[in-house]
């Protein structure tokens, strides 16, 4: 147990360093700010990602990641360990809240729009968490006074969009393994690859450099919100994996773009740091779209999953049984029949258009009782009928079916198709 605990806090360590190193390499060049705060999405995406026994190697790893940064700062040692403790209890509470909205239900089944909705309650508790404690330390271990107020903003605000980025990511890919076959098809992968590259082009030309002098003062600041659908449709094409990567890529191309002075965000500020702010918020929505976007899909997937698997049981009953399932419209009499039917009734089902092509193969003196029975059916003067019948084909084969027929009403009281069993004898 000691060496998966080791190596579980040396990754944790690791990851967390390099977010952190990447986080404070994004700062706005004029007020030296964050513009967003990964590391605490390593340790929150982790804490979903893990089972329970890695859980403790995970927060261990975080908070000496927290500790050592905060010696590196300059904190003495105490400081230090307090920030390390409010990385753990700040992104183990929140995922613990998170996790309870992700369990799964009574079937076995978890509700991807509830675990999504339980995702960002816990990125948002920790967030604030993390902050509100944050502050409270920087008070008691820095000797200079602190804007309370503006610190625990820019703390929330980082952690929050650092969290949508990092954590869907770990999550997403946690159980991944290379498989030689299956997945996601060329040309789906390519169309999505291309509208990832739009996505970039369109970006590059509005965030890159002075929209205004690129699009002229009037219409490139209209065109801010021009590369989000370009991820959006990133996200359909690409499902989970591939979508929470691009995300991360392009968020981090905004937010660079924009700290170097490109972009709508940074050609107007009304304060110093106010791009930052802008970013920030730009960030968050893309990444909520995508966020939502695979929670639909993922919503669709599962009812898609349950749907083929219960056509599956359903099949294999009737198979089982030697039955078919058909459908006549009252009116016409068009069928529409189950699958299995032309191998157990011996013929072409689909030449059987009609309910009265079926009528027509039964023997002769059968026929007339069969077509009186679907008219009292269709009228609706009968509920239920039963066929017990051969039917003859003209290869000279014969199918002995007993049918059950059941009148099917409308909303408005009249029977508008007839459904059928029809039991084939071996």
């Amino acid at each position: 147990m000691a060496l998966p605990f080791i190596a579980t806090l040396a990754v944790t360590f690791l990851a967390w360093a390099v977010a952190a190193v990447l986080s404070q390499s994004m700062g706005d060049a004029m007020t030296l700010s964050s513009s967003v705060w990964l590391a605490t999405g390593v340790t929150f995406g982790a804490l979903l990602a893990v089972k329970p026994p890695k859980r403790p190697a995970v927060l261990a790893g975080a908070a000496l990641a927290a500790t050592a940064l905060a010696l590196l700062d300059g904190l003495t040692v105490l400081p230090a360990l307090a920030f390390g403790i409010n990385e753990a209890l700040a992104a183990g509470l929140g995922a613990w809240v998170a996790r309870l909205l992700r369990a799964t239900g009574p079937e076995g089944r978890m509700e991807p729009g509830k675990a999504y909705a339980g995702f960002l309650l816990g990125a948002l508790l920790t967030s604030m968490l993390g902050a509100s404690i944050g502050v409270m330390l920087w008070s008691w271990a820095l000797p200079q006074p602190i804007a309370l107020l503006v610190e625990w903003r820019v703390w929330t605000c980082t952690t929050f969009v650092g969290i949508l980025l990092i954590a869907p990511l770990i999550t997403s890919f946690a159980g991944f393994r290379v498989k030689r076959s299956g997945g996601m098809a060329t040309s789906q992968f390519l169309a999505g690859a291309g509208t990832f590259v739009l996505f970039f082009v369109v970006a590059a030309l509005i965030f890159s450099s002075d929209v205004s002098d690129r699009f002229s003062a009037s219409l490139g600041p209209t065109l801010t919100y021009l590369p989000l659908p370009f991820m959006v449709v990133t996200a359909i094409l690409w499902k989970e994996r591939g979508a929470t990567l691009a995300t991360l890529l392009g968020a981090l191309a905004l937010i660079a773009w924009t700290n170097t002075g490109g972009g709508p965000f940074a050609e107007v500020e009304g304060f110093p740091g106010e791009a930052v702010i802008e970013v920030q918020g730009y960030v968050a929505v893309m990444a909520l779209l995508v966020g939502v976007v695979n929670a639909l899909g993922a919503t669709a997937a599962q009812a898609l999953a349950l749907a083929q698997d219960w056509r599956t049981r359903y099949r294999q009953v009737l198979e089982s049984n030697r039955t078919v399932v058909a459908n006549f419209d009252a009116k016409t009499g068009t069928a529409q029949w189950g699958e299995g039917a032309s191998e157990l009734l011996r013929t072409n089902a689909a030449a059987l258009l009609t309910v009265q092509d079926y009528i027509a193969h039964a023997d002769p003196q059968d026929q007339s009782a069969l077509q009186a029975d679907w008219r009292d059916l269709a009228q609706g003067q009968r509920e239920h009928a039963l066929w017990k019948n051969s039917l003859r084909w003209s290869d000279g084969r014969v199918a002995t079916v007993s049918a059950r027929l059941s009148g099917v009403r409308g909303a408005d009281g009249q029977v508008e198709q007839v459904a059928v069993l029809l039991e084939v004898e071996a």
